[in-house]
């Protein structure tokens, strides 16, 4: 009989703790009445590119980027570019042979834009850049 009670206590208690688990994570919460998270969007992409040149040198590029972006209202809207990227050479020796050149580098390179858009005819634009991307088209025009 004690080990009835106990199992069924055991099973109680954590079916408890589980509500209270549950309950205390809704986005509710979570998220802070300053930021509506309706307004916040995230995509991500991803690139490779590598080359070789006809003196047998060879370059590589890889770029992972995580795009935010958060509506303030219909008019003014923030986008921030995380850029992961990893890039280097290497020379070829022939077959599917390279030989790296040990400069494998990693950054993260991040770009900013704010964008007031008053009227119609007009258009505020801050933006910093540490990386463009040679995909990217310009978007002052979109």
């Amino acid at each position: 009989m004690k080990k009835i009670m106990l199992i069924a206590l055991l099973i109680l208690a954590f079916n408890l703790n589980a509500e209270i688990i549950n309950s205390a994570f809704t986005p509710e919460l979570l998220t802070p009445s300053m930021i509506n998270m309706n307004n916040f969007t995230i995509n991500h992409s991803m690139s490779f590119s590598s080359s070789i040149s006809s003196n047998s040198q060879s370059a590589y590029e890889s770029i992972y980027t995580n795009h935010l972006n958060y509506k303030f209202n219909s008019k003014l809207n923030l986008k921030v570019d995380l850029n992961f990227i990893n890039y280097g050479s290497a020379t070829y020796q022939g077959g599917i042979e390279f030989d790296g050149n040990n400069d494998n580098t990693s950054r993260i390179l991040p770009n900013f834009q704010l964008n007031y858009n008053p009227s119609e005819n007009v258009k505020f634009i801050i933006e910093f850049k540490q990386y463009n991307s040679p995909f990217e088209r310009n978007s002052l025009f979109d």
